[in-house]
């Protein structure tokens, strides 16, 4: 008998890259859910382009020495999502990513606006999570709604996971203050140009010490517009993303157990850059992971 988690599972047939290996340790989950996007929405379509233009990147990174078309994906399909009840969507997305983490399976999230990440965190239940974002996400609530783009490390932080941010730089007061009530970490570009990759690196190694299970998560607007225009919340004076893959080549380990990249909108990008840039990430981060667990 299935186990009913996978119920709300629809196989695509658009993968990512053109990838369908079962045997595979990395499983692509597509999270295509844009209900509380704020400025521009699209987010929904993310899942099926990035999947469709990672087909057309390299697969070999020199950064790693991993070459991922050896080792592939598993592409899942997408999560079937409520086109309004957001606290039912994660809910549904915890479901499904519980299912593939309980097999030691490395969910790969494709979003999708952030709130997708409260489910797969849920689902994969790690005690640290490292956040690529230009906002903190700390609100309590966004306009009435406390499952909301701009809540998502709030309610993540409020069943215990460690948080740690890069990239910040669009706060409010808010925010802050309950940061550094909880005593979350956040690093802003101008911090992480003056300190460097490494001294940033050894700053979140430190903080994750004491941690079992990480994951990652990616908002690409935490990468400066320049890069990643086609995103859903654009932010100036962000990081380019060999900054953020160096930073995430020294802090990944054997303990990260899954991640996500989300919050890019098609729509809003045209060239198709941003789309290339996620796939990229993707196959980067998934590359980073296979060396560490080898090395282990």
């Amino acid at each position: 008998m299935a186990d009913s988690r996978l119920l709300f599972l629809n196989e695509n047939s658009r993968t990512f890259a053109g990838f369908n290996r079962p045997a595979s340790p990395f499983v692509i989950v597509g999270l295509p859910m844009d209900t509380t996007s704020s400025f521009r929405p699209g987010s929904r379509f993310a899942p099926s382009v990035i999947r469709d233009t990672a087909q057309y990147i390299e697969f070999y990174s020199i950064r790693s020495g991993v070459d991922m078309g050896e080792i592939g994906f598993n592409d899942v399909g997408d999560v079937v999502l409520h086109p309004s009840n957001n606290e039912e969507n994660v809910r549904r997305i915890s479901e499904v990513v519980s299912y593939f983490a309980e097999k030691g399976k490395v969910v790969v999230g494709i979003g999708g606006e952030h709130t997708v990440t409260i489910g797969t965190t849920r689902g994969i239940r790690p005690d640290c999570l490292v956040s690529v974002d230009a906002h903190l996400d700390l609100r309590d609530d966004y306009m009435g709604y406390k499952y909301d783009h701009a809540c998502v490390m709030r309610r993540i932080s409020e069943y215990g996971v460690k948080i740690i941010e890069i990239g910040t730089r669009a706060v409010s007061r808010e925010e802050i203050e309950y940061a550094n009530e909880k005593g979350i970490s956040y690093f802003t570009p101008k911090q992480v140009r003056l300190l460097g990759v490494r001294e940033v690196a050894q700053k979140i190694i430190t903080a994750l010490k004491e941690c079992n299970k990480v994951y990652i998560t990616y908002d690409m607007d935490g990468i400066d517009p320049s890069y990643a225009p086609g995103v859903a919340t654009p932010e100036p004076e962000g990081l380019d993303p060999t900054t953020v893959l160096d930073i995430m080549s020294l802090i990944i380990d054997k303990r990260v157990i899954g991640f996500d990249v989300v919050e890019v909108s098609p729509p809003f990008d045209p060239s198709g850059v941003t789309s290339v840039l996620a796939a990229k990430i993707i196959l980067e981060t998934a590359s980073m992971v296979w060396k560490a667990r080898q090395q282990s």
